[in-house]
């Protein structure tokens, strides 16, 4: 038998059926259904009426081929020989997309049913089985199987029949509702399927790809299954190495970040230029400006970190924002423009005033950024945000005694000593690292993916 061609005029009137959907649920929960409906009386088919399956059956059938088994084929599998026989493919009846599988009916030699079920790239073997103890009317929320209790939610669902081909043991029509229940016990699968007049149950277990190519088909595709085996190792054997390196790179990353150590004795020299002067260039702000040191960095050509944060132990920061700008000087060129030593003078303020405009730049490096707090109500309500730290690597050409010049504008009047500034020698960068980690997330992904779903073979085969 075979199923029959889909339907295109109305069951009730005998019009024309078009297939289309309808809007169900609002907003990120709209869901478009797929049914079909008569353009003449409009009827409604959907997933849950049998004639649905009879205007869709084409399309339940667009990967008909997809499949290891056929009918007629022979084979021994675990010393019994079987014949394939017959098909039926299902789809779950609360599912709207397509998402069929298909269970072959095959005769042992010696006159016994039994079922291969194709599912996801996935091969089952049932034979039928008779339960010490069954009871279907338990209860409106489970079944009993033998002493378990087994939920009709969770394990229970409609499957439709949407098509039928061969010699079965009985004799299906598409649309046909079957309530199955499939669930686990003592390490087999099982599958109850009740129909209207009747009851099956089968037990049954995962079987290999190969040991099914190998009964049935390894004339055809037994050199390609194990090309397809052989590839997915390699995928898998790279996945391997792309974890290590990310593990690697993950644990360069801690060790980087606790690596270092401060330059001591930063602040212990502090010449304070100006104090929350007011400046009203640019709107109301006050300007503040430190020169700390100068202080040994006794590592040429090394990479340092220097930090700067609100030390709110000394002054809250509150509503409020602050911008920052740190100037690492060598102790020679701030001297050599000053002529002399570095002491509080109209020049040293009119030199740090004017920094930006000196014909050869004074710093050998400069960083800036803005420390701020901010709160407010929106459509989800209050918030709060703050920033109240910065850093940033650098790498020192020369070794020598520098001053540290802290520059701050500030909305409100606030104290000096409350912005720390540090820096930190022998640091270890990890910025590349973290690019890295992403490169080895994407290859470690993709060839992951890659040792599970690579595949030669004209059907379907899930990872084992």
């Amino acid at each position: 038998m075979k199923s029959k061609a889909a339907k295109t005029r109305c069951e009730a009137c005998g019009g024309d059926v078009v297939k289309t959907h309808r809007v169900e649920g609002e907003g990120e929960d709209e869901e478009y259904i797929p049914i079909a409906r008569c353009l003449n009386c409009g009827n409604e088919y959907d997933q849950y009426t049998q004639e649905y399956y009879e205007y869709f059956s084409d399309e339940f059938m667009h990967d008909r081929e997809n499949t290891l088994f056929k009918l007629g084929l022979k084979g021994e599998l675990k010393g019994v020989e079987y014949e394939i026989i017959g098909r039926i493919r299902y789809q779950d009846e609360e599912e709207y997309e397509i998402e069929t599988w298909d269970e072959w009916l095959a005769i042992s030699s010696d006159g016994v049913y039994h079922w291969f079920v194709e599912e996801e790239g996935v091969i089952y073997s049932y034979e039928e089985y008779i339960p010490e103890s069954i009871d279907l009317e338990t209860g409106s929320a489970y079944i009993e199987f033998e002493g378990k209790r087994i939920s009709r939610e969770d394990k229970g669902f409609v499957a439709r029949i949407v098509y039928a081909e061969g010699e079965l043991s009985w004799k299906p029509e598409i649309g046909e509702p079957v309530q199955q229940y499939e669930f686990k016990k003592d390490g087999y699968h099982f599958a109850i399927e009740q129909y209207s007049d009747e009851v099956s149950i089968t037990r049954g277990e995962r079987i290999p790809h190969r040991d099914i190519i190998e009964a049935f088909r390894a004339s055809d595709y037994l050199e390609v299954y194990e090309s397809t085996m052989q590839k997915r190792k390699r995928f898998r054997a790279k996945s391997a190495v792309y974890l290590t390196g990310l593990i690697l790179s993950v644990l360069y990353i801690f060790w980087a970040l606790f690596s270092g150590s401060a330059v001591r004795d930063i602040r212990k020299n502090k010449l304070v230029v100006a104090e929350n002067e007011l400046r009203t260039e640019e709107g109301r702000a006050f300007l503040s400006q430190v020169l700390y040191g100068p202080v040994e960095l006794d590592r040429g050509n090394s990479l340092y970190e220097i930090r700067v944060a609100v030390d709110e132990r000394v002054q809250n920061f509150h509503l409020e924002w602050q911008s920052y700008r740190v100037m690492l000087i060598k102790e020679e060129r701030l001297t050599g423009v000053l002529a002399g030593k570095v002491v509080p003078s109209v020049k040293l303020k009119n030199v740090l005033d004017e920094i930006d405009a000196l014909e050869n730049p004074l710093e050998s490096f400069v960083f800036s950024g803005d420390f701020w707090d901010e709160q407010g109500y929106d459509s989800d309500g209050y918030w709060h945000e703050s920033d109240t730290d910065g850093e940033k690597d650098f790498v020192l050409d020369d070794a020598g005694r520098y001053f540290v010049y802290l520059e701050l504008f500030s909305q409100k009047p606030r104290f000096v000593d409350s912005v720390d500034v540090a820096i930190v020698k022998n640091v270890k960068s990890y910025r590349y690292f973290v690019i890295a980690i992403v490169l080895l997330v994407f290859l470690y992904a993709i060839n992951r993916s890659k040792s599970k779903t690579y595949n030669e073979l004209p059907f379907d085969m899930a990872a084992y």
